[in-house]
């Protein structure tokens, strides 16, 4: 028996599905398998192209290679008769929840429904995506398979203390594409409301900007005469992200949705205080070594902020909590659950 391991929807910079799927390819690879690598840019047309490429093309090269199923470590796929079964991974359900005007948004509430509905097995990273899954297709829960994410502890770890003569100016975290659910707006007024009393505190807001919202948090920044006060920086590379976030004074993430929010984990492994949301994938993950808030009450988030930032005992306190929540989420663990998960179904065929 042999698996298709469909990586094209993995793109040469390593995004959340990125990093989870070159996570678990060694595991899947001691399977019998054929691997159709990925490493496109990720383009509108060429997530088009791909698409039709699942849905024409997937399930003939499947036969060809004599596949008995299909994994793909994002929700894609080919619709129809199921001539070879498909497992995929689901990550979040964003798209659907917080939509917009975009080819993404199209295609997850128009094809990934049905998609879901189809496949022999869904994995998912939190019990919240997986109720989300649930709610917004039908399928049963005993369809779908939680298995959590991993961090690496040999790229995130704490950094050491700087001299004081060398340090640069302590500045606030986030990481993450500047979709409108990150609810950097209301970071960004929050950080205002503590910035006077904090000459020297700067904002860092990294990740590839968004079409629309970038400009409008710019434009807010500039209204709130924090130019010189709020980075706002692009991709940054792997390899620098470990050193990025163990230098932050805290990572700040009070996004309105996350399915799982593995940059909170990578924080925590890195040293650093967290501030997270209630309500989302962030609550499970973050357990209680985060400080918690209600992410769209700008009062709660202010306070929040400021107590963060003032208070070293509760920054400390909230770094040895992350550092030892951490050590139940690991990439072997995850690995280990999804070669299982799908070894299982592909020995169920034989």
């Amino acid at each position: 028996m042999t698996l298709l391991l469909n990586y094209r929807p993995v793109l040469c910079q390593p995004t959340g599905i990125g990093v989870y799927a070159q996570a678990v390819l060694p595991a899947l690879q001691q399977l019998p398998h054929v691997l159709i690598a990925g490493g496109e840019q990720g383009t509108p047309q060429q997530r088009l192209r791909r698409l039709a490429w699942s849905q024409w093309r997937l399930s003939r090269l499947a036969r060809r290679h004599h596949a008995s199923l299909i994994f793909t470590p994002a929700p894609e796929g080919y619709l129809g008769p199921q001539t070879i079964p498909q497992v995929v991974m689901v990550h979040d359900l964003r798209p659907i929840s917080h939509p917009e005007r975009s080819l993404q948004s199209l295609y997850f509430r128009a094809w990934v429904p049905p998609l879901l509905r189809q496949c022999r097995q869904i994995l998912t990273n939190s019990r919240f995506t997986a109720a989300e899954i649930q709610r917004c297709t039908g399928v049963p829960l005993e369809r779908i398979a939680v298995i959590p994410l991993g961090v690496d502890l040999q790229r995130f770890q704490p950094a050491a203390p700087l001299d004081p003569r060398q340090a640069s100016r302590p500045y606030l975290l986030h990481v993450g594409q500047a979709y409108p659910h990150k609810n950097l707006a209301r970071l960004i007024r929050a950080f205002a409301a503590v910035a006077s009393a904090q000459p020297e505190l700067e904002l860092v807001l990294t990740g590839k900007p968004h079409a629309s919202e970038t400009p409008r948090l710019q434009a807010l920044v500039a209204e709130l005469g924090l130019q010189r006060r709020v980075q706002f920086r692009p991709y940054v590379p792997s390899a620098a992200l470990p050193g990025l976030m163990a230098g932050a004074l805290a990572f700040v993430y009070p996004s309105l949705w996350e399915g799982f929010g593995l940059p909170v984990l990578e924080a925590m492994a890195a040293g650093t205080p967290v501030l997270t949301s209630l309500g989302s994938g962030t609550e499970e993950a973050a357990g209680d070594a985060a400080l918690l808030v209600d992410p769209w009450d700008q009062g709660a988030l202010t306070a929040a902020l400021r107590d963060l930032i003032t208070q070293p005992r509760l920054r400390d306190d909230l770094r040895q909590r992350g550092l030892e929540r951490v050590r139940a989420y690991s990439w072997e663990r995850t690995a280990h659950a999804t070669q299982a998960a799908v070894g299982g179904i592909l020995s169920a065929l034989s």
